[in-house]
Formats: structure tokens, C-alpha cells, sequence
């Protein structure tokens, strides 16, 4: 089997205490997540604020159908971070948004080509995303996958917090989409030229074993499939992402109808999310190092389950800020705690397609949570879908808990 390049700086004592300043691989490899997510935030406001007013709801539901279907692709998409030199893989994946993006910027097509354009650059980041994330324990060592997942978290939160914000910003200025789109084909190429100061590290699979795609993304999911903890985990994502997800379609109602307390107060709320995954990605960076993923990961649950109960009982607009805050610090500890499991879990050859399988699992339970989301705004108001939802969060606990209580123990191998 193939192994990566060794690397020096992540077992030096600077790396386990400074991940950034004393590990040069993982600090461009971070500087590159965080400049193509920005870029991310600003596309997709971009187009958005392009497509509304041309093309109407049924055009900007179109659009996000089209970045959203590729992403269930993930089994497919890991099975080529699996068998491809990663940073080659990342920085072709990188320059080839750029020309998509480009295009985009150009042409401003009708919607039709631009939602397969749109498709193509969901496909591009359904490959890139899981190399990324599979690279972070060839580059950090053990104890440090905590915080370097934190890191790597507190990048992937700059496209709620950052990217529309710019996305905005550069759609109201001179050329508008066109402004923001040639911004962000820039972001693409900087990111790729980032990537450049990762070393070559060799594919994490031997290449006399690789076999067809279909078979290898079929052996991915049967990893997955035997391995009890993997199973749970797989599963209790899809979950918490159908319940938590329930915000997305259920906030603007909570506020609006029920609060009565107008757009402004729905955008301060929304960005409380953001905001709450924000500063506990910068916490993790230093509090997460020596503690348990599984334990980070139960906290987290709790802290989402809460934020969207008191989202659901709020009498005023600043409780429902306050529960934003914590359930959107929540939701950035549970990726956190993910992804460290994950990697403590799989052997790299398998780590692609498993992360792959996982980012999957995300996206269908966003897809149940907006459909669960309507039927129970719908049905029984906003504030019954909030405490409906909170309720499923914390009933995830008796998955996660019996399943990985012998990780947490510090029993399984890393």
C-alpha cells in the first residue's frame, strides 16, 4: 500500500502547540479550504440575487437543486480522493471551478445552462470537499486532529459568515453578478496556487489494487456497512441534520409570524447561527486539543437539541439570538467531533469514500428536514416544529452514546 510523504513539522513540538505557524502543509492547506469557501458564499448570493428577480422562485429553487443533487454523489466522489495524488486531485479541482465560475461571469447565461453550470461546480466541490477533510490526519498528528479539525471548521463557516456578506456587497457594486462571479473564479485560482505548498503525497491507495469505481464506492459503503460505529455514525448524522435542519425553513416563520418582529429581526436571528459556529470553531482551536471527539460530540448534541427547544419556547427576538448562538456553536462542535471520529476510525485508504458517504448523509437529511420542516410549520406553527425538533436532536444521544462509548474510553484504535 502506498504511503503518504512522510512529513517533519506535524510531529515537531511546535506543531502539537501552534498547528498553524509550525506546520507549513496544514497551514496552506487551510488557507486554501478558507478562500475557495468564501468564494463559495459569494456565488451562491450572487447568483441568487441574479436569478430572483429574472427567473422568480422557481428559478431560485432550480439553482440550489442543482449545487445540492452532485453532493449525493459522495460515495463516487471519495472513491477518486482514495485512489488520486491529493493535491493534484484539489488543485485540478480547484482551476476547473475557476473556469466554471468564469464562464459564469461572462455569460450570465439563461437559466438553463447556468443551472448545469451550477451542476458541474456542485460536482467539482463534491470531489474536493472530502480529499480536504481526508487530509487532515496525514498532516496533523493524533492529538492534534481536534483542533486542526476546528481549524478546518472555522474555514467551512466562513461561507455563512463571510461569503454572503461579500456576495452582497459586490452584487450591489459596478457589474454586479458579473463583479461577484469574476471574484470568486479569482478565489479558485488562489486557492490552487495554496494548494501548491502542500507536499506530494502519495494516493492512499496502492495503484496495482485500484478496480473499477463502481466497485471500489461499492466497497466503500460496505466498510461502512460492517463497521458498527461507522453505521451509527452515518446514521445519527443523517438525523441530526433532518432535525437541527428544520431551523432553515422554520426560523422565518418563528420570527415573522409568531414574534412579529419583521425581515430585519430575521436576518439578525439568522446570523446568530453563524455567528455561534464561528466562535466555537475559534474556542476548539485551543480547548478542543486532549479532550475526547466523542465527548465534544455529546456536548455538542446537547448544546443543538437546547438552542432549538428555547428556539421554540422564545417569548422575544433576543432569546431566539441567544438559542441561535448556542445551537449554531453546537452545530460547528458536532462537525468537529465528526470528522476527528472519522479519522480515528478508518484507515486512510478508506477515508475518502467514507467522508464522502457522510457528506452524503448530510444532504439527504437537509433534503427530509425541509420537507419535515413545511409539514410541521405547516401543520402545527413554527413553534411546534422548533420543539418537535429539539426533541429528536437529544433523542440522537441514545444512538450515539451505546455506540461509541468505547471510543470515548479511549478504547478504539487511532
Amino acid at each position: 500500500m502506498a504511503e503518504a510523504t512522510p512529513l517533519s513539522s506535524p510531529a515537531s513540538p511546535a506543531a502539537r502547540t501552534r498547528l498553524l505557524r509550525g506546520n507549513p502543509a496544514f497551514r496552506s492547506l487551510c488557507a486554501s479550504r478558507a478562500v475557495s469557501f468564501v468564494g463559495d458564499g459569494i456565488t451562491t448570493t450572487a447568483l441568487v440575487l441574479l436569478v430572483a428577480p429574472r427567473d422568480g422562485p422557481t428559478g431560485v429553487g432550480l439553482l440550489l437543486l442543482a449545487n445540492a443533487l452532485p453532493r449525493l454523489g459522495g460515495p463516487l466522489a471519495g472513491v477518486l480522493c482514495d485512489r488520486v495524488q491529493t493535491r493534484r486531485l484539489m488543485m485540478r479541482c480547484e482551476l476547473a471551478s475557476a473556469l466554471v465560475i468564469g464562464v459564469l461571469a461572462v455569460a450570465l447565461p439563461p437559466l438553463p445552462a447556468l443551472i448545469a453550470l451550477v451542476a458541474v461546480s456542485g460536482t467539482l466541490a463534491t470531489i474536493r470537499n472530502p480529499a480536504g477533510r481526508s487530509l487532515v490526519p496525514v498532516l496533523v498528528d493524533p492529538a492534534d486532529r481536534a483542533p486542526a479539525n476546528a481549524l478546518f471548521g472555522l474555514a467551512r463557516t466562513l461561507t455563512l459568515t463571510v461569503g454572503p456578506g461579500l456576495g452582497g456587497l459586490l452584487g450591489a457594486a459596478p457589474g454586479g453578478a458579473r463583479t461577484a462571479l469574476a471574484v470568486d473564479a479569482v478565489t479558485f485560482v488562489v486557492s490552487a496556487l495554496l494548494l501548491a505548498g502542500l507536499p506530494a503525497i502519495a494516493p492512499a491507495r496502492d495503484p496495482a489494487a485500484v478496480t473499477g469505481v463502481w466497485a471500489e464506492a461499492t466497497d466503500g459503503l460496505r466498510h461502512v456497512a460492517k463497521n458498527r460505529q461507522l453505521r451509527v455514525l452515518v446514521l445519527s448524522l443523517f438525523l441530526l441534520v433532518a432535525f437541527a435542519a428544520v431551523d432553515n425553513v422554520a426560523l422565518v416563520f418563528l420570527t415573522g409570524d409568531e414574534l412579529h418582529a419583521g425581515s430585519t429581526a430575521y436576518g439578525l436571528a439568522a446570523s446568530a447561527f453563524g455567528v455561534g459556529m464561528l466562535l466555537a470553531s475559534l474556542a476548539c482551536t485551543r480547548l478542543a486539543r486532549g479532550r475526547s471527539p466523542v465527548a465534544l460530540l455529546i456536548v455538542a448534541v446537547v448544546a443543538t437539541g437546547a438552542g432549538t427547544v428555547v428556539n421554540g419556547l422564545a417569548p422575544v427576538l433576543a432569546v431566539v439570538i441567544a438559542a441561535q448562538l448556542i445551537a449554531g456553536a453546537g452545530n460547528a462542535v458536532e462537525n468537529i467531533g465528526y470528522d476527528t471520529v472519522v479519522q480515528d476510525l478508518v484507515p486512510r485508504p478508506y477515508l475518502g469514500r467514507v467522508f464522502g458517504t457522510i457528506g452524503t448523509a448530510a444532504q439527504l437529511g437537509s433534503a427530509f428536514a425541509y420537507t419535515l420542516g413545511s409539514f410541521l410549520v405547516g401543520l402545527a406553527g413554527a413553534r411546534v416544529a422548533f420543539v418537535l425538533a429539539g426533541v429528536g436532536t437529544f433523542a440522537v444521544l441514545l444512538l450515539l452514546v451505546p455506540a461509541l462509548g468505547s471510543h470515548a474510553r479511549g478504547d478504539a484504535p487511532a
